[in-house]
């Protein structure tokens, strides 16, 4: 297990929004899946590679921290394997608090499941949502569609956890489609966002695709809140405009 001598001499340094502090525990290595835009799935060699749940709960047990943020790509993959932790949680009666991420299409197959998640103190889910049309999910290779965001956003409202959805803004956007990510998110009653805007990662195939529209190589400005590439449809003052 990590040696958290640091953290616990600088817990007041880590939290999750109000959560304060909050250790960091990952189960899992790599991501399952292939969203265009995300460089996640080529960490660990590509190998998507999970720890055991018993392993993941004496790790728990054994932090002197009542908030835990499960810094995996996506906690949300196996069900069963969910399923094991929610057991063994309640079996050894740990109560903690917990962050994780899910994906909606997950959430969606398992509405029970996150019932029982909120049971054992599931806190936050943060949910890359990504889009509000289906057009920008099909082109971003996210397998999953709008109906799918608007039932998982209502499921994990209605359960009790709070749910952060994940937008990116496209570079292709026009002043409309923030709009139209603003409305659905009041609709929808979506109360906790974070908005990225649209990065070609260095050691992605955008990267390639975006290369000539690059307007900076600072790599600090590689931090998704920064335009890196030349926006389509409007001028990069409106572009940010629009995005405050």
């Amino acid at each position: 297990f990590p040696d958290r001598s640091y953290f616990y001499r600088h817990k007041d340094k880590y939290r999750y929004l109000e959560l304060l502090p909050c250790a960091h525990v990952r189960t899992s290595y790599c991501c399952p899946y292939q969203c265009k835009f995300c460089y996640r799935n080529r960490l660990n060699c590509g190998v998507y590679t999970k720890r055991s749940i018993d392993s993941v709960v004496e790790e728990i047990k054994g932090i002197d921290c009542d908030n835990i943020y499960f810094i995996d790509d996506d906690f949300l993959v196996d069900a069963d394997r969910v399923a094991r932790f929610v057991k063994r949680v309640k079996e050894e009666n740990i109560c903690k608090n917990y962050v994780c991420y899910g994906r909606a299409d997950f959430i969606t197959r398992h509405p029970g499941l996150m019932k029982e998640l909120k049971e054992i103190g599931f806190y936050y889910i943060l949910v890359g949502l990504e889009a509000v049309e289906d057009k920008y999910l099909k082109e971003y290779r996210k397998s999953s569609d709008t109906s799918c965001n608007t039932a998982a956003v209502k499921i994990v409202n209605d359960v009790g956890i709070h749910i952060m959805g994940m937008f990116i803004v496209d570079l292709d956007f026009r002043g409309r489609d923030f709009r139209n990510i603003y409305r659905w998110v009041k609709k929808n009653n979506l109360k906790h966002t974070a908005i990225s805007i649209f990065t070609p990662e260095m050691s992605s195939e955008l990267m390639e695709q975006y290369r000539e529209r690059l307007i900076t190589h600072n790599p600090e400005a590689w931090d998704y809140l920064h335009v890196v590439a030349k926006p389509s449809k409007l001028s990069v003052k409106m572009y940010y405009f629009h995005y405050h």
